[in-house]
């Protein structure tokens, strides 16, 4: 889901863990934005419309009645489906999907490179994707097989584009699913939670922020990244400037920029990594806030809960009353929120340009 997208962001050597993180934070792509190619691409390629503005697209015929065999193609719209409370309708996942409720569901591939053919195999009613260039061709050929098949099935193509497309989204997933009040409580919960945050950050010192989620290269949240819009959200002010919302960053610069407080959201790769970076007179002297989970940039309910930890590394001095969605209020608690047990270590999920995770 991402403000800017960019194409795939980095060249170069990565390390797999840093890899792994900046793959899922980049969760929209900028292939998802480019002109499609013949009627089969007309049909997957979203507008240019995240979902918050209506870009949500239904390929194929729609569902008669609610969906009861779901397959889901991306880790973040499992989180939606788990927190509207229809983990019975699911059938299929990626081999990304780390929630304990789904650990012994078929994998059906991964985040880029969904297996065609396992989902058929699976005899879905309706297959949930969050749209991203580098999945395309296979979705494609999913929508093919589809097709000719006895049973065909819709897929539906949602355009994370930005956190606003994030709050959207549990509603279309609800509409899809037959409980669209369920979909906007859901929506409703975490836009409050997202405001709460947004709200205690304002009257509060704007701390200059350098936000990692790779450390060799370093790579930063630049402007108009999903981290970018995290951190405005949070009450931060991101030091990097540029053009690129998700740069290589050289380690001179980021002394340079001298920003007061370093985030860490490399989750994924060991937590004294970060003395790498020592150069960076914030990391020498330990004003180093190290996320302790990838939830931040999941572009699902877990944001939630990862922006509630992000803004109070930034802001200790605020107090904070936190996030919480308590199931029989407005919404499920979802997976992966305070009070939940933490996710198992997984394989790192491919990346999509922009800053969030599948």
């Amino acid at each position: 889901m991402n403000p800017s997208l960019a194409p795939r962001p980095a060249r170069g050597p990565v390390s797999r863990a840093a890899a792994g993180t900046l793959a899922l934070a980049l969760t929209a792509s900028a292939a998802a934005l480019a002109p499609a190619r013949g009627a089969a691409a007309d049909l997957l390629h979203p507008s240019g419309k995240g979902v918050a503005e209506g870009g949500a697209i239904w390929a194929g015929p729609r569902p008669s009645g609610p969906p009861r065999r779901v397959v889901v193609l991306a880790p973040s719209l499992t989180d939606v489906v788990l927190a509207l409370g229809l983990r019975d309708r699911l059938v299929g996942v990626t081999r990304l999907d780390d929630a304990p409720e789904v650990a012994d569901l078929p994998r059906v591939g991964g985040f880029l490179d969904p297996n065609p053919e396992a989902i058929l195999g699976l005899s879905p009613d309706l297959v949930l994707w969050v749209t991203d260039g580098g999945a395309l061709p296979a979705v494609r050929r999913l929508a093919e097989l589809s097709r000719a098949s006895r049973r065909p099935f819709p897929i539906l193509a949602l355009p994370i584009v930005n956190v606003a497309d994030v709050l959207a989204t549990p509603r279309v997933v609800g509409d899809a699913l037959g409980d669209p009040a369920g979909g906007e409580r859901l929506s409703r919960a975490l836009a409050a939670g997202v405001e709460s945050i947004r709200m205690r950050g304002e009257g509060l010192r704007r701390r200059r922020v350098l936000f990692v989620v790779g450390r060799e290269p370093l790579v930063v949240g630049g402007p108009g990244s999903f981290a970018d819009e995290l951190l405005r959200i949070a009450g931060a002010e991101n030091v990097v400037a540029g053009a690129r919302p998700w740069p290589i960053y050289p380690l001179e610069k980021a002394v340079a920029d001298d920003p007061e407080l370093v985030v860490d959201a490399a989750a994924r790769e060991p937590a004294g990594g970060i003395h790498r970076l020592a150069a960076i007179p914030a990391v020498r002297r330990g004003a180093v806030v190290r996320l302790s989970s990838d939830d931040l940039l999941r572009a699902g309910p877990r944001m939630v809960p990862g922006l509630e930890e992000l803004f109070r590394g930034i802001h200790p001095e605020a107090s904070s009353t936190g996030f919480r969605a308590e199931p029989g209020a407005d919404a499920p608690r979802p997976s992966g929120a305070p009070g939940a047990a933490p996710p198992p270590a997984r394989e790192p999920a491919p990346a999509r340009p922009g800053g969030s995770r599948p």
